[in-house]
């Protein structure tokens, strides 16, 4: 997990090259207090996406990775001995909520069942954050901005995301970059020529289907 958020001015963006509309359906969903749900492939492009917008956006990103072993409390907070005393220390989505910013859960369905529970409340209109342990009921500060992503195909039955959470949002579907997109990628985030940029993508796809 992202203790801390990470805040970007526009023109120290991360590079994200757009494949169709999905910066102004990001920016969108920003405005109107929409959960956004992005679908698509392992290294398709997702993360890099979301760090981009928030830079541009110039929002404060926490980004969680999911996995077997993260809880609903991972994610709000639990109490810690601190000095000897028992302090309560907020988790990366109860500090997004607080403070406004995008939390970025990557590849949700990995989290335990109980993650989506915690969600609903603030994936549709009521947009809060009850926390149990400490009797508080979290109004989402504005700005605050669910992101949430998963690989629909590389799920099986046992790990996908249930239609009561999945109608929350609103989707965004990815692939791959088209040859010509990632050869410019490539050269981009390399600082290599276009032409050496063809020939690392080619060899690069060469080794992914050997």
């Amino acid at each position: 997990m992202d203790g801390n958020p990470k805040l970007a001015v526009e023109g120290q963006a991360p590079f994200y090259l757009a494949q169709g509309d999905e910066c102004d359906v990001f920016a969108a969903a920003c405005a109107s207090n929409l959960p956004l749900l992005l679908k698509g492939p392992t290294g398709c492009g997702k993360t890099r996406f979301v760090a981009h917008m928030a830079a541009r956006l110039g929002r404060p990103l926490y980004t969680v990775a999911c996995h077997d072993d993260l809880s609903a409390a991972d994610l709000i907070g639990r109490y810690l001995l601190k000095g000897g005393e028992t302090v309560w220390v907020d988790g990366p989505l109860t500090r997004a909520v607080r403070q406004g910013a995008i939390c970025y859960l990557d590849e949700v369905v990995e989290a335990r069942k109980d993650v989506a529970v915690v969600l609903h409340p603030l994936t549709d209109d009521r947009r809060i954050l009850p926390i149990d342990r400490t009797g508080e009921e979290l109004q989402a500060a504005p700005g605050f901005m669910l992101v949430a992503s998963y690989n629909p195909g590389y799920q099986n039955i046992l790990k996908t995301l249930k239609p009561s959470t999945r109608q929350r949002f609103l989707s965004v579907e990815f692939t791959f970059p088209a040859a010509a997109h990632e050869t410019e990628v490539v050269a981009r985030e390399s600082g290599l020529d276009a032409g050496i940029g063809w020939r690392c993508w080619c060899d690069l796809r060469a080794s992914c289907a050997g």
